[in-house]
């Protein structure tokens, strides 16, 4: 690198392919939210959680790579919530 030159600063694109919304049981308050978010944001290709105990919903923002839904409610249930409806791809 030359002196005085900047080095260059790869940054990874993260865009929002589309939005999930899942109806998920066994919420009770804000420490299930984090919890939930917790868990869904280790799934690769989650971009966003944020979810209401209060209504039960849960809306996830995917990039392309996450490649079945199936993998957001089997990581939901293993955390103690069910699944009980959602839409999205």
């Amino acid at each position: 690198m030359a002196r005085g030159q900047k080095p260059q600063v790869r940054r990874e694109e993260r865009v929002v392919v589309d939005t999930l919304v899942l109806r998920v049981s066994g919420m009770s308050c804000g420490g299930c939210e984090q919890r939930i978010g917790a868990v869904l944001r280790r799934v690769e290709g989650v971009r966003e959680v944020a979810a209401d105990h209060t209504t039960g919903a849960v809306r996830v923002h995917v990039g392309s790579e996450l490649l079945d839904r199936g993998v957001l409610a089997e990581r939901l249930e293993s955390a103690g919530y069910e699944v009980v409806e959602g839409t999205g791809r």
